[in-house]
């Protein structure tokens, strides 16, 4: 449960982070933010693990070569399907391009990383 809370406080912390950093990525205000990780929260438990297990499966040998980071690729570009999924269902977030929603899920999927490692062991 813990981990969970962290993951989203990381997401909306990271969305706004993201957007100060990356042209073309506006987040509104800290409630678009929080709006935009309990969707992309529920996204995630409902259309992401499916979503990932697929490409898994098709990527299997280069994520069985390159390891670890291959996983992360393939979560990063999951978590870039659910934030352009997002943006069109919450009004304060937007991304100017695919590529932007691309670098954002770079630095957002490192962030939960992080504080999932943080805080589940």
């Amino acid at each position: 449960m813990h981990s969970m809370i962290a993951s989203f406080l990381a997401f909306a912390f990271g969305l706004m982070f993201m957007s100060a950093l990356l042209p073309g990525m506006v987040v509104r205000d800290t409630g678009s933010a929080l709006k935009a990780a309990a969707i992309c929260g529920v996204l995630s438990v409902v259309v992401g693990k499916l979503l990932f297990a697929v490409l898994s499966l098709i990527f299997f040998f280069p994520i069985l070569i390159t390891g670890p980071l291959g996983a992360f690729v393939v979560q990063t570009f999951v978590n870039a399907v659910l934030l352009t999924i997002t943006e069109n269902l919450v009004d304060g977030v937007r991304f100017q391009r695919w590529r932007t929603a691309l670098w954002a899920a770079v630095g957002l999927t490192l962030l939960q990383l992080i504080a999932s490692r943080g805080v589940g062991g």
